[in-house]
């Protein structure tokens, strides 16, 4: 038992490091911007570039779990964390910065597919899925890291400056490191010739759209809450973060009724319960003047984020080929940047042009895709002849 609750303990560690990254750059862009002159539409690199390494290389972190090992793949994007983190604190000017960036993102991207492999592999479950319980698990560490980012960032950049965001990942690699090799079993690959490239299923693929277009919609408030609220409402930086706390904690409390949710209603359900709070949370971005009505739509945009981040992690294992764990979780987390490199991509020219309305309007705009797409989305595994056999199920 005690094996059950320390191995999705371990991969939730190591794994948060991604999606905290992500965020915790939102807080920190004004005071670096500041520090080194670079300009606003200069320094929105941090976060793009970051989504750019995290669209491309977490399907290769994830075959190279598939291939090498998802243990060894796992720690040593941890240890990449540990030193990346050492030298984006010390980095002596912009551009620097901007390529240590990048290789954070390189090591943040290795823990996620491989964690997930190691779990598929020691925890297989009915219907191609690990247990529930476990996808919860991971599920509310990713969206509370995701969503506490900009709450971390804020106090740490209002404490000890920009530097310290980036620092902060040093003791926590180090503990992640620790665990992992107590807690994570190795686990055998599969020595047969296979494809460089491996067969994406059409659910697969579906799924990790509907993913991105969710992000699109989560990454455009994590940015412009904080910087409404520095820039129009006059608050300082560990306020601003904390605008966004109900996000975290509302991913945190309501994950467990996304389960409960699932097994009693489907998982179709869940996913269009989870677009119609997106759709809300949106709508009230639109008229939001004021720190209450942004409390407000961050509030529905968490327990939406709660419930699309377990059912679609869910639809992962259902849609994936079980020796290909690794590369299908890698394609999943690749499109959570698709998401958030749009999202930050068009960030800083909306919110320079309409504030948080127009910003609003495109939120809106995604969270009504979203909700068309999760009501015809695959959310059972195809019939073994549909798809011509699957090899890796007993």
């Amino acid at each position: 038992m005690k094996r059950v609750g320390r191995l999705p303990a371990a991969v939730a560690l190591g794994s948060l490091f991604n999606p905290v990254n992500s965020s915790m750059i939102a807080v920190a862009l004004a005071d670096i911007e500041a520090e080194f002159g670079v300009g606003l539409a200069a320094v929105t690199w941090l976060a793009a570039g970051f989504y750019l390494v995290g669209i491309l290389v977490p399907p290769v972190m994830g075959t190279l779990a598939d291939r090498l090992g998802p243990r060894l793949v796992f720690c040593a994007g941890l240890v990449m964390m540990a030193v990346t983190g050492v030298l984006a604190a010390l980095a002596p000017s912009y551009p620097v910065l901007v390529a240590v960036r990048l290789l954070q993102a390189f090591g943040s991207c290795a823990t996620m597919p491989a964690g997930m492999a190691i779990i598929q592999a020691a925890m297989p479950g009915e219907d191609g899925r690990p247990p529930p319980r476990v996808i919860a698990t991971i599920s509310m560490v990713l969206t509370a890291s995701a969503a506490a980012g900009p709450v971390l960032s804020g106090f740490l950049v209002s404490l000890w400056g920009w530097r310290a965001i980036f620092l902060v990942n040093v003791p926590l690699a180090a503990i992640a490191y620790v665990v992992a090799m107590r807690w994570l079993p190795k686990v055998r690959v599969d020595g047969r010739r296979r494809a460089l490239l491996p067969r994406l299923r059409f659910g697969l693929l579906t799924t990790c759209g509907q993913y991105a277009l969710v992000n699109v919609v989560f990454y455009l408030a994590f940015f412009a809450v904080p910087l409404w609220a520095q820039r129009s409402a006059g608050v300082p930086a560990h306020v601003a973060g904390l605008l966004v706390l109900p996000m975290a904690g509302l991913a945190i409390v309501m994950t467990p009724v996304a389960v409960a949710l699932a097994a009693r209603a489907g998982m179709r359900t869940v996913l269009v319960v989870s677009a119609a709070l997106l759709l809300g949370g949106s709508c009230v971005m639109l008229v939001a003047g004021h720190i209450g009505l942004v409390l407000v739509a961050a509030a529905l945009l968490g327990v939406a984020s709660a419930f699309s981040q377990f059912g679609l992690n869910s639809l992962v294992f259902v849609h994936a080929d079980r020796r290909d764990t690794g590369v299908a979780v890698g394609v999943f987390q690749a499109s959570r940047y698709v998401g958030a490199a749009a999202a930050s991509s068009v960030l800083g020219v909306l919110f320079e042009r309409t504030g948080m309305g127009g910003t609003g309007w495109t939120m809106a705009v995604v969270s009504g895709f979203v909700l068309v797409a999760g009501v015809f989305l695959p959310v059972r595994r195809p019939a073994l002849s549909a798809i011509g056999g699957d090899r890796s199920d007993p």
